[in-house]
């Protein structure tokens, strides 16, 4: 294993603890609405890693969020609850791949990136919100729960998406400098 592996294994180690501290740190605004940064750590990984370090990224760090920091615990459900953020990382890392196969950066295209990013966030919603609902389901507790949270889950993951999306402009170019991509 080469020192470039090396230096990218622990980067991705560093991302983990990273996603993990930006999620537990929510800013909240009243009852309902509150913005949480984990997925800002995704967005920097696709942007300068690879779809496969994003993936990882989120799998590792959600996984370890939902044992540690979700109030559950590890339960039949946990799987169910990783593959979102598992695949916001996915997507968002095989759109950034394109780009870098055309020796370009999706932050060159601004309204693609923002299109992307809030693409993959609405994706993401309705996966959580279906999760919500089978969560119900397998738990046992009340599932109209689900239908008064879609609108406020949407709404949330569109804003979420938005400063998101700002804050990965300048930490993409702060880190790109790493060089740690193959």
């Amino acid at each position: 294993m080469g020192n470039k592996s090396i230096r990218r294994i622990a980067f991705d180690g560093i991302l983990i603890g990273l996603f993990l501290a930006l999620g537990a740190l929510r800013i909240r605004f009243g009852t309902f609405l509150e913005i949480g940064l984990g997925s800002l750590v995704l967005l920097v990984a696709a942007l300068t890693l690879s779809p496969l370090d994003a993936f990882l990224i989120g799998t590792i760090g959600e996984l370890l969020n939902q044992i540690l920091f979700s109030g559950y615990g590890l339960t039949p459900t946990t799987p169910l609850w990783v593959l979102p953020v598992a695949l916001r990382g996915l997507i968002l890392g095989l759109v950034a791949y394109v780009y870098r196969k055309k020796n370009d950066n999706l932050v060159n295209h601004k309204v693609l990136y923002f299109i992307t990013v809030m693409g993959t966030a609405l994706i993401i919603s309705g996966l959580d919100t279906g999760i919500l609902y089978l969560d119900g389901l397998i738990m046992g507790y009340p599932v109209q729960y689900t239908v008064a949270q879609t609108f406020i889950r949407f709404g949330t993951s569109q804003l979420t998406a938005v400063v998101v999306a700002l804050l990965g402009l300048p930490l993409q170019k702060a880190v790109s400098f790493m060089q740690i991509r193959n």
